[in-house]
């Protein structure tokens, strides 16, 4: 579910003093994706999973980055993706690194 060495390879190469202010800022904006998704599931393109995708894999977020590849093929193959995946994989990512990032806001 987590690639932990992923993500401590960012904490260290970003630095203990910075690492939890750019986990959020990521969290942050693939929340904020999610939501409008949600919102208005007809709008999904393969761009925004793509762009979750990235921002998953930056962090080590193994189910989720798998959920977003699936989400992007079916949006380039004509079908709906599956955005309850997506936010499934989300919430329970942010459940398994809740302990790893200081004040994290795990909320979706």
């Amino acid at each position: 579910m987590i690639d932990w060495n992923r993500l401590n390879e960012l904490r260290n190469d970003i630095g203990e003093a910075d690492f939890a202010d750019v986990a959020q800022l990521f969290l942050t904006e693939m929340r904020e994706r999610l939501m409008t998704l949600a919102a208005d599931p007809a709008l999904a393109h393969a761009e925004d999973f793509h762009f979750l995708r990235g921002s998953a894999a930056n962090l080590g977020l193994s189910d989720l980055v798998a959920a977003c590849n699936a989400g992007e093929a079916a949006c380039r193959a004509g079908h709906p993706p599956d955005l309850a995946a997506v936010a499934d994989a989300f919430a329970a990512a942010m459940i398994a690194i809740a302990t790893a990032i200081p004040g994290l806001d795990n909320s979706l």
